[in-house]
């Protein structure tokens, strides 16, 4: 992977004229997500500015036009939650995006190809087009990291959000005898949103969909086909919400 340096995010990417990008948001909500306890998923869980879901995506929508404009937006969830989505993003999407829901797969890979095939069924996207990927489960991502990222891929056809590792970090097989320590300063911990151009990740994905193949991220499955991905400095505010503590943390700042 390739270190993109910080730049402004409203600032016309290179090699496209000074336009903007047609915007895909694909919003991954199909895990069980009760770690944090109860019988509610975490991303279906009120917050003081509405269902943890939809705290990302209304930040995405304030994306400035002169970055690009968000033309629809793919939930991947179980379908049992699909008025409950559609009545969240009624209040939240502008005139003239498209929503769509896609049912989730046994692995994060295969639910984003769902997303990914009702996105080229309804929505035929242009070979310009990007799409970000991003999981429901960090609501404090911004439009600014959004447009920065839309920027780079632009540029490069893949894009995601890095940030520096604080932790002493090894490498140990599987049975714990030998270990390697990595240098720490060649590391970065891996976030969502991920921008991709659309024919780059419609095709990396029907490839992982025809060999059964899963990965952690869509930036490692684009590596894994050639293409890695360039690194956006990431927030560091830019957390996930997994566990108990985290949806008590999340909820005193979502106010």
């Amino acid at each position: 992977m390739n270190l993109e340096p910080d730049r402004p995010a409203s600032r016309p990417a290179s090699g496209q004229s000074g336009r903007s990008s047609r915007l895909h948001l694909v919003q991954l909500a199909g895990g069980k997500g009760l770690r944090v306890g109860g019988d509610t998923p975490k991303q279906f869980r009120e917050t003081g500015q509405g269902l943890l879901f939809g705290v990302s995506l209304r930040e995405f929508l304030r994306l400035g036009d002169d970055v690009g404009k968000v033309v629809s937006i793919t939930v991947t969830a179980d379908l049992q939650w699909g008025d409950v989505i559609r009545g969240e993003l009624g209040k939240i999407s502008s005139q003239g995006t498209s929503i769509h829901l896609a049912k989730p797969g046994v692995t994060r890979t295969e639910s984003t190809w769902h997303a990914l095939q009702v996105l080229a069924a309804e929505e035929s996207p242009q070979a310009g087009d990007l799409v970000a990927v991003h999981d429901a489960a960090r609501p404090f991502a911004t439009a600014e990291l959004l447009g920065k990222l839309m920027q780079a891929a632009g540029r490069s056809g893949a894009a995601v959000p890095g940030i520096p590792v604080a932790d002493t970090i090894l490498q140990i097989d599987g049975d714990h005898s030998a270990a390697v320590y990595l240098q720490r300063e060649s590391l970065v911990a891996v976030q969502t949103p991920q921008v991709f151009q659309w024919e780059l990740l419609h095709s990396a994905h029907q490839w992982a969909a025809e060999n059964q193949r899963a990965f952690t991220d869509d930036g490692s499955l684009v590596a894994a086909l050639g293409t890695g991905p360039v690194v956006v400095p990431g927030l560091q505010g830019n957390w996930k919400v997994t566990t108990d503590d985290d949806w008590r943390r999340a909820s005193a700042l979502l106010v």
